[in-house]
């Protein structure tokens, strides 16, 4: 035991300290000290104990000392690393955050994963850069490539149109789109969207899928005789026509060889006629309608066509092909039971008129009346 004031050592049942007089009171040997020496651990690395220390601390002090020494440090080692590890998650959190709200970095990482061949991650990129941007059209058609590499065409569809409504002047979308109806063989889809295509430059795409109509001439109407129709294609199509009412195709039509068709006999005829390219695409319906009538004769021509008669005169009628002519020249209408006419003849003396009508053999049409007067001046 040692004096608390002078540190001197009492004698054991004493209850003065025998060199200052103070109270003797129990205290540990090592209680004040080592709080202080514990205090100067925590402020700077321990010092090499002399050798005179190593003699005087006992062996029990000594490993008693490294062991509360080596609890602190642990103990502040522990603290620190949980410090590090939480502000380490919090810095993961905050950016994981960030990055989950960038455009920007979705897109980057699409790219890089697109560039790696990694279409499934890619995709997921993607995706949450839409999230982020609905309205965003790089995406979508960054998106439409890998589902056509994938040839997940659907998809790729579906996007494609997407696109081409937000951007009616993107190029690239309608070759893409019109690729996967070429492959499907799809014309009906390439000519329905097709329909509200007004740029130039977009029209030029659905050149190969826009197939001209026929050209038909004369065009539909009523016509008198027989009548010649042609039928023509501007960039040289198969033509197939129907006259019988039915919508014309490369199996119930009838292929045009380029000789004209004729309508000889009276009636209606219903044509309709379209083009058809390498491809199987159909044109546009054309459609003409025609009423056809005998043809009436035309008027027959005298010669001489009356006038003033000098002498004795014969007159010579001509009508065409498969005719009768019949005359009078009493100035009454003639008809099939007046005098028919087979060889030329004599003009009366006088003023007379010759009446002559036409009568079609076949249909027995008749022309008009043809007069003509005549005055034969005798000398």
């Amino acid at each position: 035991m040692k004096c608390v004031k002078c540190g001197a050592e009492l004698k054991q049942g004493c209850l003065y300290c025998s060199v200052c007089g103070h109270e003797s009171q129990i205290l540990p040997d090592y209680s004040l000290l080592e709080d202080d020496y514990l205090r100067s651990l925590l402020q700077e690395e321990p010092k090499p104990e002399t050798a005179e220390e190593k003699q005087d601390t006992p062996p029990e002090k000594k490993q008693g000392k490294k062991k509360k020494i080596s609890h602190l440090i642990l103990i502040v080692f522990s603290c620190l690393l949980l410090i590090g590890i939480g502000i380490g998650i919090g810095v993961k959190l905050y950016v994981d955050e960030q990055n989950a709200n960038s455009y920007d970095y979705q897109m980057e990482m699409a790219e890089k994963e697109r560039a790696e061949g990694n279409y499934a991650e890619a995709l997921d990129f993607y995706n949450a850069a839409l999230d982020i941007k609905p309205e965003d059209l790089a995406a979508r058609a960054a998106m439409a490539d890998i589902y056509m590499k994938q040839q997940n065409y659907d998809s790729a569809m579906i996007l494609l149109i997407e696109i081409i409504k937000a951007d009616a002047a993107d190029k690239d979308a309608y070759e893409k789109l019109i690729s996967i109806y070429e492959s499907r063989e799809d014309y009906d889809s390439i000519l329905a969207l097709a329909d509200d295509v007004t740029n130039p430059e977009i029209l030029v795409l659905f050149q190969p899928y826009l197939v001209m109509p026929p050209v038909v001439s004369p065009l539909g109407g009523t016509y008198e005789g027989e009548l010649v129709v042609g039928l023509f294609s501007t960039k040289g199509y198969d033509i197939y026509y129907t006259l019988d009412g039915t919508v014309p195709d490369t199996l119930n039509g009838l292929l045009y060889r380029g000789t004209e068709l004729k309508f000889s006999k009276a009636g209606e005829y219903q044509l309709k006629a379209v083009c058809v390219n390498d491809k199987g695409i159909y044109s546009e319906l054309v459609e003409e309608t025609y009423q056809v009538r005998e043809k009436t004769p035309d008027l027959p021509t005298l010669t001489p066509d009356g006038g003033e008669i000098w002498g004795e005169t014969y007159v010579t009628i001509t009508a065409e092909e498969g005719c009768s002519i019949y005359y009078t020249w009493d100035g009454t209408d003639p008809t099939e039971q007046s005098a028919r006419y087979t060889e030329p003849i004599y003009v009366p003396e006088g003023e007379n008129v010759l009446s002559v009508l036409v009568v079609n053999d076949r249909n027995g049409l008749k022309s008009d009346i043809y007069r003509s007067s005549y005055s034969y001046i005798l000398q």
